[in-house]
């Protein structure tokens, strides 16, 4: 899809010289607002807002004095890596290190148009680029509001905005879409293995093997150079490893006999989580693998295909984590959340024969079909999305 813009009447114009930062001060426990949003309610690369903090129940620190109302942009201006810009249905209070932003004229720069401003590459990359502070970078108004950018007639941003809120809105609706196929994923996995028929046998002995994970050393020190792999293979709720981005350690052959992961092996996480994400998360090897090990927080579960079948195995253990089972057998450390895999494995849970366990997956295979199906069009449009977000932003001609 091509937009053919033809931008030789666009205007060059800094971001403060059309928009501006909003700083209506409020006291959050009088104003008699209801929520609040913090850094972590704000999504990176979406627009839309789906949580929130609720004054006077939930903690809100003192620096939380920016009222915002709905259409106002909101920007973090902490970790512009992170890309958080987003834009409120509800009116509320946010903290000083977010910017409330909105168009100074939208005879010149419409407010709807300036949310994808604001979330176009080249601004992300103008704004950690101008970031100071290393630990927890940050960005002032001052050099933010440096940010220049082409700017077209209005009429040309109206249609610009509908296409791209279009877009939006076709997102969020796959997004709930996800939503919905994993919470029906959920309850079928619920009744089926609380209906499943079968003897009870510890997590422990279903496997032949329960190995730890190692770091090993800087790449070409020892013997075999191997793909570490790290707490990335669990991000985005995926169910199947991949080893894209991990890094090339290097191990003893003797490790990497032992270690080196296969088909049906799943990878169970010792160490991480959050208060909002348990420790305890799991994937699973399919198919051919580039040499991979599992390192020191994880823990690799090779299941004896005699008696379960891998896939059956790691669903029931990705819907304990996902029901919270993993939460009564984690510890705290510091801020680190740790398993105790023995305890864990060591439960016993209910095994039906290898026929029933095969249908059952048959039936969650048209669960992952559909999650296939939307992801495969949700990555199509994000593709289309930056595209044209690329198109429009990347440069006035």
């Amino acid at each position: 899809m091509n937009l053919n813009l033809d931008k030789s009447a666009w205007k060059r114009v800094a971001l403060g010289d059309v928009a501006k930062h909003v700083t209506d001060r409020v006291d959050a426990e009088t104003s008699g607002l209801e929520r609040f949003l913090a850094g972590e309610h704000i999504p990176s690369n979406e627009l839309a807002i789906t949580q929130w903090g609720v004054i006077g129940r939930d903690p809100i620190g003192p620096m939380f004095y920016k009222r915002f109302k709905p259409g106002h942009v909101l920007y973090v201006s902490r970790r512009s890596y992170l890309r958080k810009t987003a834009v409120p249905e509800f009116e509320g209070v946010t903290g000083e290190k977010t910017f409330v932003l909105e168009s100074r004229d939208e005879s010149v720069l419409l407010q709807r148009f300036l949310p994808f401003v604001l979330s176009a590459e080249v601004f992300h990359s103008y704004a950690v680029t101008n970031s100071r502070g290393s630990v927890n970078p940050y960005i002032n108004w001052t050099e933010l509001a440096n940010y220049e950018f082409g700017l077209p007639a209005v009429d040309e941003q109206q249609r610009l905005a509908d296409l791209l809120w279009a877009m939006e809105r076709h997102r969020a609706e796959l997004d709930r879409q996800v939503s919905a196929i994993e919470a029906a994923l959920q309850r079928f996995l619920a009744h089926a293995f609380r209906a499943a028929p079968g003897p009870r046998v510890k997590i422990v002995d279903l496997c032949t093997d329960v190995i730890g994970g190692i770091w090993g050393s800087p790449k070409g020190e020892a013997e075999v150079d191997v793909l570490a792999l790290g707490p990335r293979v669990y991000a985005d709720g995926a169910t199947q490893l991949a080893t894209d981005g991990s890094p090339v350690r290097s191990v003893s052959r003797r490790q990497a006999d032992v270690r080196l992961v296969r088909d049906g092996d799943i990878i169970l996480e010792r160490s991480g989580g959050s208060p909002s994400q348990p420790v305890g998360r799991v994937v699973i090897a399919r198919g051919e693998l580039a040499p991979c090990i599992p390192t020191d927080f994880q823990r690799l579960l090779r299941p004896n295909r005699e008696v379960v079948e891998p896939h059956f195995l790691f669903w029931r253990l990705r819907h304990d984590w996902a029901t919270g089972v993993t939460r009564n057998y984690a510890k705290k450390t510091t801020n680190i959340t740790n398993l105790s895999v023995k305890d864990y494995i060591a439960r016993s849970i209910v095994v039906p024969s290898i026929d029933d366990q095969i249908h059952l997956l048959s039936r969650v295979d048209s669960f992952e079909d559909a999650l296939t199906s939307v992801a495969r069009e949700s990555s199509k449009l994000h593709a289309l999305h930056r595209s044209l977000q690329g198109e429009i932003f990347g440069g006035v001609e």
